[in-house]
């Protein structure tokens, strides 16, 4: 795809990465996945006023404020790294951006912070697009479009601790092939091998830290610390890394990540607990069945 110019941003954007996210989406809720005091600086409503005031302030009429410096909005994700925007896009002007034909809203990432911190913020706008359908606009003009069904581990945390064995009955109906294994450091998962399409892999850990921020918007009584994690290992692991994975390797996928999210959705409804996917974000009742089903939808 052609690289996009700076003409087609909006001026705050020339020169930043962007992060783009369809405009029905929370960008606060986002960034609290990651950044527990993200607020907005300036909001959205406060810059459209300054964008009025500025517009008509040169008007002389009795009782109207003075104009105002025209501001864009601005949400902190910390002291030192500052979102700006949006601007939100028409769904025909994202399709020309090489976007999902939907209204987009448009955010100029940061270049203050440090390199860890500047690191991590660019993994979550990552996150964040692969999440939500999004996208990360380059500075150089090149579109990254994370796929979301590249995302196809979860982690059920629950508030019920099982061994394997009982475990490996719950999903009996899931995976019939299923076994336990004994790991180098003494812990038991649960396995099954799938004939063309790599290996699914249940374990269970204790949260022995905080839990990811995403959970503390849960009521406590709908989650735990025990984390059964469901991973999809591909028959060719290099692949994961893959920029564009084979057709074979999306085959497996295909195949495989329904299956992985019917056996997390079993045991959702016999242990209790929240799901969230591989970036730590919630997945609903309603997400957890369409990928069971087969269908991957976003957010």
């Amino acid at each position: 795809m052609t690289p996009i110019s700076p003409d087609q941003l909006p001026e705050f954007a020339v020169g930043h990465d962007v992060l783009a996210v369809p405009a029905t989406r929370d960008i606060v809720e986002l960034a609290h996945s990651r950044y527990a005091d993200a607020e907005w600086r300036i909001t959205p409503d406060q810059a459209a006023e300054s964008v009025r005031s500025v517009r008509y302030g040169g008007a002389r009429f009795r009782g109207m404020a003075p104009a105002a410096e025209q501001v864009q909005a601005q949400l902190a994700l910390t002291e030192s790294l500052v979102l700006v925007g949006p601007s939100v896009i028409t769904g025909r002007d994202a399709q020309r951006l090489g976007l999902a034909a939907t209204d987009h809203a448009l955010f100029a990432l940061p270049e203050e912070g440090g390199v860890a911190e500047a690191t991590d913020m660019r993994a979550w706008a990552l996150a964040v697009a692969r999440h939500s359908g999004g996208a990360i606009i380059q500075s150089s003009g090149t579109v990254l479009r994370p796929d979301p069904a590249s995302a196809v581990d979860l982690q059920l945390f629950s508030p019920d601790p099982q061994p394997m064995e009982r475990v490996l009955s719950l999903l009996r109906p899931v995976l019939p092939r299923a076994a336990t294994f004994t790991g180098e450091d003494g812990s038991t998962g649960i396995f099954v091998e799938l004939e063309y399409d790599g290996t699914i892999v249940v374990a269970l850990t204790r949260a022995t830290r905080d839990v990811p921020l995403t959970l503390k918007s849960v009521d406590w009584r709908e989650y735990g610390p025990h984390i059964y994690t469901a991973s999809w290992l591909p028959p060719d692991s290099a692949e994961l890394e893959a920029a564009e994975p084979s057709q074979l390797h999306l085959i497996a996928r295909r195949r495989a990540a329904p299956l992985l999210a019917r056996a997390v959705q079993h045991m959702q409804r016999e242990l209790s607990g929240t799901v969230l996917d591989a970036d730590g974000f919630l997945v609903s009742a309603t997400v957890l069945k369409d990928r069971a089903m087969g269908r991957h939808t976003v957010g």
